[in-house]
């Protein structure tokens, strides 16, 4: 694998972590802060690994003259007038599902390689299947939680959603006493594009789940069998209060989604980065 270093901008358990400080860790690969990064620390590497912000044009511009490739792991940085500007020194892109790729290449002209997000069960825990009364749980971003909440409004179960901050193990002590996930988003961009890293963290723990649909999501489970999608918010409540009420459907749909997560673990989603490193 080329020598490979991540920049990214901002600290913290979101995509910068996930997708940049975990992934170079396990990848054996340096990471460096985009404040801090210039053409003189990318002339050490073969390739820069940009996770979803970028530097500016004159810096690209000298690092391609440097002989540096440049992979952009776009995430759900959805600004066309960035990359479009700076598409020429741009080698590949990382793409979060299948539809988020065909988009990234047709609009920028440059090649966009899918690779999925981990999950964040890397100790592969599980919850005790069948709890009574189930605690309902969102687990992301607390600026979604508004959009969400809407989902559970008027029924009367344990709920739980994650703080602002939490490391990686105090996510997973979050996720461990949740029984039921759900998460619903109205952006556009959001559903055709983001990545299955909500859906997925569920299935790692045997959570079932009830959610919007959206592209990501439809690449890692199936209807019925490790997850359940809603057409709408009244449609979501009433699968809800169904998977609630049945602890058999909960144990048997943990089970499948549990299994279904293994190809997510970081071990596994770290060689299709490189593979992606050694073959550009």
């Amino acid at each position: 694998m080329r020598k490979t270093c991540f920049v990214y901008k901002t600290a913290g358990i979101g995509s910068a972590e996930v997708r940049g400080v975990q992934v170079a860790a396990a990848l054996g690969c340096d990471v460096m802060r985009l404040k801090h990064f210039t053409p003189d620390h990318a002339a050490r590497y073969e390739a820069i690994v940009y996770v979803k912000w970028l530097p500016p044009l004159a810096t690209m511009e000298a690092v391609r003259r440097r002989g540096v490739l440049q992979v952009v792991d776009a995430l759900d940085n959805y600004s066309r007038w960035q990359f479009r500007r700076r598409a020429e020194w741009i080698d590949a892109f990382i793409a979060s599902n299948f539809t988020h790729a065909v988009h990234l290449e047709r609009a920028f002209g440059r090649p966009a390689v899918e690779i999925p997000h981990h999950h964040c069960n890397f100790e592969e825990r599980r919850i005790p299947a069948g709890r009574t009364p189930p605690t309902l749980a969102f687990v992301g971003n607390p600026k979604h939680w508004r959009q969400s909440r809407r989902m559970v409004a008027g029924l009367r179960y344990p709920l739980l959603s994650s703080p602002r901050h939490a490391t990686r193990e105090e996510l997973a002590e979050i996720y461990l006493q949740a029984d039921i996930g759900f998460a619903w988003r109205s952006e556009a961009s959001k559903r055709s594009f983001n990545s299955a890293v909500k859906l997925v963290n569920y299935m790692s723990f045997g959570i079932p789940a009830v959610l919007g649909q959206e592209t990501g999501y439809l690449q890692v489970a199936r209807h019925g069998e490790e997850c359940l999608f809603a057409q709408t918010l009244g449609e979501a409540r009433m699968l809800l209060d169904h998977l609630a009420r049945d602890a058999d459907l909960r144990r048997r749909m943990g089970e499948a989604a549990f299994e279904a997560a293994r190809p997510f673990h970081i071990r596994r989603v770290v060689e299709r980065y490189r593979s992606l490193l050694s073959t550009l």
